[in-house]
């Protein structure tokens, strides 16, 4: 990372880093159940009247959350199904996700991809290794990484990037594993409006709990069904279909 392009790489890292505490500072108190169950008839009130904005925003915050890596990312998707009736809560963080991680994507890309990459196969082997694995199936580890939940949003994203993931495998993959998780933590968030009033200002939400109430919902169930069978196909295709190389390597022989 020499010269110019390296010097403008580091300033975009300092500034995302910059914004993304800034915002943390200032606005995370707004994620508290004290301050949700303050507001919550106001805010309720405000989307109501503003039926064509209120989406609008939301889609923003959660998209620059995202987009900046920064904190708050699970509690806003909670807050859309607190603030938005189903399906509409689904789709509205639907599009926070996708957008939010393309640009996640990009700017792991732009600022850490090149770099890390060469360091790491500089000094590992199996980073190496790693590296060539995912590539053979960057789509398939995609799906399976979102569509479980097991790591973090922003995780996903920057080892995308720093792997070196194809920017359309990762768009179509996020697009169809993104689905399951917007339904579960929206539906949480619903939930969670059910409590909202019952908690107190310093009890914390177990948001596992919330994930497994979501997940009694016959609507989610039938949701995250269907949306199986149809990934199982279609990664049952994909490894059926011969790839580039491979047919490439056919016509030399």
């Amino acid at each position: 990372m020499a010269g110019g392009g390296g010097a403008l790489r580091a300033f975009a890292g300092l500034a995302m880093i910059g914004v993304s505490v800034v915002l943390y500072v200032n606005f995370h108190h707004l994620l508290t159940i004290k301050s949700l169950r303050a507001n919550h008839s106001a805010i309720l009130a405000t989307v109501a009247a503003n039926p064509r904005l209120a989406p609008l925003c939301y889609i923003g915050v959660l998209t620059a959350v995202i987009g900046i890596t920064c904190p708050g990312a699970t509690m806003l998707s909670f807050i859309g199904g607190i603030l938005f009736e189903q399906p509409y809560a689904s789709g509205y963080a639907y599009c926070g996700y996708i957008v939010g991680a393309t640009i996640s994507f990009f700017v792991t890309t732009f600022i850490l991809g090149d770099y890390m990459r060469k360091r790491l196969a500089e000094k590992s082997t199996l980073y190496t290794k790693f590296e060539a694995n995912v590539k053979r199936n960057a789509f398939g580890y995609l799906v399976a990484a979102r569509y479980t939940m097991v790591f973090p949003f922003f995780f996903v994203n920057a080892a995308a990037a720093l792997v070196g993931v194809h920017w359309k495998t990762f768009i179509a993959a996020t697009t169809i594993s993104c689905i399951p998780g917007s339904v579960i933590y929206t539906t949480a968030g619903g939930a969670l409006a059910n409590l909202l009033h019952k908690l107190g200002d310093e009890d914390k939400v177990d948001n596992s709990q919330l994930i497994w109430m979501a997940l009694d919902d016959p609507n989610v169930r039938i949701c995250i069904g269907g949306m199986s069978c149809a990934l199982l196909v279609l990664l049952t295709v994909r490894q059926l279909t011969p790839r580039d190389e491979e047919v490439a390597e056919k016509k030399d022989t």
